[in-house]
């Protein structure tokens, strides 16, 4: 895969301040844009997170508006799309449940590349592109749990589990039948940190998520289920998909047809580096 090193020059910040200060990118034709902003939470290992400037290597994209540089999965993608579509690549971070405000309502970012999921909800509101990622959903505990150990959903009765506000994994705590669903929080490292700390008992998380969790927190595990003992999970729930402004049909066919060129072995190889860089 090829890859570049973003290099914010004056050029791209003229183009950029049009973009982010009270005009909209939809504006202008995929054709005519130089930039493209892609939004994501920037905390949430391995699809995405946050590096300080002190810490920056090649592989990060500078967040705008921010010393900060952003790296994992998402920005891996979206370095490749804004390759293949010659265009400037502006990350922006924005809170889980600002993404779909700033693509649809203030029109301040181009994309969501931020391991979203393309449910029928969702897709009321914005247009998503094929699945870049496919993903199985796993339980994530400290590893002195009464629970770890458990082979089956149903193995949770009592457990008090909290999931990210607004996502799939809020979702399916009703499965886990006889645990408490605790309020859920608003990212994924407070609740870790919850978690951890013995406020919970556990949350629910893609499988790649908690890979990266446990390798940055030795003192947690996951159980992933064998079939027929796993959640119940639909297509459009375990697909990751790129979400954009409805009625962009160029752009979309344009990021799909891109898509089509990663293979699943690729897309697993990039998964992987992601894992090993996470911090």
């Amino acid at each position: 895969m090829k890859r570049f090193i973003l290099s914010f020059t004056i050029l791209m910040f003229g183009s950029l301040f049009i973009a982010c200060n009270g005009e909209t990118t939809s504006e202008a034709t995929t054709d005519e844009r130089e930039t493209l902003v892609v939004g994501m939470e920037a905390a949430y290992a391995p699809f995405n997170w946050t590096i300080d400037a002190a810490g920056a290597y090649d592989e990060a994209v500078p967040i705008y508006g921010t010393n900060n540089f952003a790296d994992g999965y998402d920005v891996m993608i979206a370095k490749l799309i804004a390759e293949e579509l010659n265009m400037n690549l502006v990350i922006k971070a924005v809170e889980w449940e600002g993404l779909i405000p700033s693509l649809v309502t203030s029109e301040e970012i181009d994309l969501i590349i931020a391991g979203m999921s393309p449910t029928a909800e969702r897709a009321e509101t914005v247009a998503f592109t094929n699945e870049y990622y496919q993903s199985t959903h796993v339980v994530v505990l400290r590893a002195d749990s009464v629970y770890n150990g458990s082979t089956s959903i149903l193995d949770f009765s009592g457990a008090d589990v909290v999931a990210q506000l607004g996502t799939i994994y809020d979702d399916l705590v009703v499965q886990l039948i006889g645990a408490n669903h605790e309020n859920p929080l608003g990212d994924v490292p407070t609740i870790i940190t919850a978690i951890k700390e013995g406020t919970y008992d556990l949350t629910i998380l893609e499988l790649p998520v908690a890979q990266a969790v446990v390798e940055s927190n030795p003192e947690l595990t996951f159980i992933e289920f064998t079939e027929g003992n796993g959640f119940d999970i639909s297509y459009e729930d375990s697909a990751v998909a790129i979400a954009l402004r409805q009625g962009e049909t160029d752009l979309l066919n344009s990021i799909n047809a891109i898509l089509a060129t990663l293979s699943l072995e690729e897309r697993e190889a990039l998964m992987a580096e992601a894992i090993t860089r996470q911090p």
